[in-house]
This record gives structure tokens, sequence and C-alpha cells, in this order.
């Protein structure tokens, strides 16, 4: 390969694209202020909060006061808002764990004008039981532009009914698809194989740590046309050298 085309390849390796954290909230100061970068948590859905022990050490925001058996899925929980101007390839990461009456079921939900307007990302896929566990969950927008250098964007994490049906425990009866909060006690299974008694509950508790939007810095224009030129330059004389 000659020099001149090998050019991108060796501009890829001057001008890496490194992924950043653009915003985390990590709840060590007992506080829902962003502990690296700018941006804003909030409750929703007539959720509230105090602070309890985080992931490993640190400390954890611990919500509570989620919607009643039937109703209202979808709608309480917590959102995070954050500008990304500046970056592309957002990606989301936290760490979230269940008590054993609280949905083991979220929906991961995204905005790009200030809450406005929400779009489905995906849910948890049940990922929260057995509970007591915190459990770390990665949400890959990079191939979402509407998301990219959005001063409007957002997140959010809400309790949903479950999209399968399942059976909360012996004495009582089956859940439909989508009709019911499903706890995340590991008791609770398919029709017919829940055991024990327990009901999913609204004093249920979901704690949520090292809540981070990450993405790769857009480099600036000048930036990129300088170091190109500058590698031009030394390809030329390298060019040259090898005459």
């Amino acid at each position: 390969m000659s020099p001149l085309k090998s050019l991108p390849l060796v501009l890829a390796a001057v001008l890496p694209l490194q992924a950043a954290t653009i915003t985390q909230w990590n709840f060590d100061a007992d506080s829902t202020s962003a502990s690296t970068g700018t941006g804003t948590a909030n409750l929703i859905g007539g959720t509230t909060s105090t602070f309890a022990g985080g992931n490993g050490a640190g400390r954890g925001w611990n919500t509570t006061t989620y919607a009643a058996q039937g109703s209202a899925s979808g709608t309480a929980g917590v959102e995070f808002f954050a500008s990304t101007v500046g970056y592309e390839n957002i990606t989301l990461s936290f760490d979230h764990r269940a008590s054993g009456t609280a949905s083991r079921w979220a929906l991961i939900e995204y905005t790009t004008d200030g809450g406005a307007n929400w779009t489905v990302a995906q849910n948890n896929g049940g990922g929260l039981s057995p509970h007591d566990t915190f459990y770390t969950f990665n949400i890959d927008l990079s191939a979402i532009s509407s998301v990219d250098a959005a001063a409007g964007f957002g997140f959010r994490i809400t309790s949903i009914f479950s999209p399968v049906a399942f059976d909360q425990n012996a004495t009582l009866d089956d859940f439909a698809a989508n009709a019911a909060y499903q706890r995340a006690n590991a008791q609770s299974g398919a029709p017919g194989t829940g055991t024990n008694t327990g009901d999913y509950g609204t004093a249920g508790t979901w704690r949520f740590d090292n809540v981070t939007i990450s993405g790769t810095a857009v480099p600036e224009p000048a930036a990129t046309l300088l170091g190109a030129m500058g590698m031009v330059c030394l390809l030329r004389r390298r060019r040259a050298s090898l005459k």
C-alpha cells in the first residue's frame, strides 16, 4: 500500500472516536444533582424517594410509592435530562434493583424535545428478578441520529405491566399479558407456577445508581481539517524520502 493510499487508516489512528461520559448521577452526596457534567433527575408519576446503599460502595436513589396494581402502567418512575450537544453515538447505562414486591418490568424511553414527546427504546426484559440485586442495563442509541446533539435529550424509566402472562403465587389468579405488574420476587412465575404468598405492592422500591449518559465528541471541523493537512504533509515527506 502506498503512503497516500494509507492516509485514511492513519487519520483514523490520529483521530480516534473515544466514548466519553456526558453526564452521570452516582447519588453519593445523597443528592439528585449530577456528579459529572450537567443535568437533572426527577421523580414522575407520584413516586417518592430517599437515599440508601448503592451498587457496591456509595449511595443509591431509592424510590417508592408506585402505581396500584392494574393501573397507570408506564407512568411512574424516574427521568433524567442532559444536553447531548457536541456529542453523537449516544449510549445509556444504569444500575437498577427492585425489592421483592416492586415491578420486575421497566420501560426505557427517550426524548429529544425536553419531554414533550417520548419514544420507546426498549423494555428491560423483566430483568430485575431475583430481587434485592443490582443489575446493570446498557441502552445503545448510537443508531438513532435524532438523539445526537440534542439540547432537549432525556430518558425515563417507568414501571410497566408484564408483557407476558404470569402467576403471582399459588393462591392468586393468573394474570394475562399487559394486565398487571409482576413482582420481582422470583417466586412469581409462568401461569400455574407461582409459589408461596405475596403480591405486588405500591410500597415496593426501585433503587438506581451510576446513571450515565455517554457519547463520542464530534470533532470541530477546523481541527479535523488541520489534522488531515498535517498528515498529508507528513506522508508527502515520507514519500519523497523513499524516492
